[in-house]
């Protein structure tokens, strides 16, 4: 999948991203897990209820845990890809559909890092730059790697704008 003759970002996210990302949906999993507790508990009346419904909304769950926790992350991580030349930031993302970004050096105005609680317990942040058209992420690199990018980016931007 080439895009204006430009060869594929070859640059991955940081390993650590698909555990990051497994954390996730081991959360966003159990918080499922519990709705469906909450909906199907003691307090709650299915006895007039079809009798498939309750082992079909656990099937749903489990079904929702797997690909949250098991494919989901490997799919994005493998997806995930990014470059930056001194001409333009190419960026392809994503899980289910793939969304390739190129961004000219000379509309970057300023860059940033970022490192969240969750990404601070496994040595990831995030780069965010900024354009007049809004903010783009290059997100869960290693944090010397994110230090490395931004100041990249931020020399080329100057280099673009001919503030050298």
């Amino acid at each position: 999948m080439e895009q204006a003759g430009l060869p594929e970002p070859t640059q991955r996210l940081a390993p650590a991203a698909r555990n990051l990302w497994r954390t996730n949906g081991v959360l966003r999993s159990l918080v499922l897990a519990a709705a469906a507790l909450a909906v199907s508990g003691p307090l709650s009346n299915w006895d007039d209820r079809p009798g498939f419904l309750m082992p079909l909304l656990w099937a749903l769950v489990a079904l929702a845990a797997v690909v949250q926790v098991g494919i989901e992350p490997e799919l994005r991580w493998r997806r995930w890809r990014y470059e930056i030349r001194p001409e333009e930031i190419d960026i392809r993302r994503g899980t289910w559909s793939i969304k390739r970004t190129l961004v000219p050096m000379a509309r970057v105005q300023h860059v940033d890092t970022e490192s969240g609680v969750m990404q601070q317990g496994f040595d990831l942040a995030t780069v965010s730059f900024h354009t007049a058209a809004g903010e783009i992420e290059i997100p869960q690199l290693t944090l010397a790697d994110a230090a490395a990018v931004r100041d990249r980016i931020a020399a080329l931007a100057r280099a673009a704008d001919g503030d050298v």
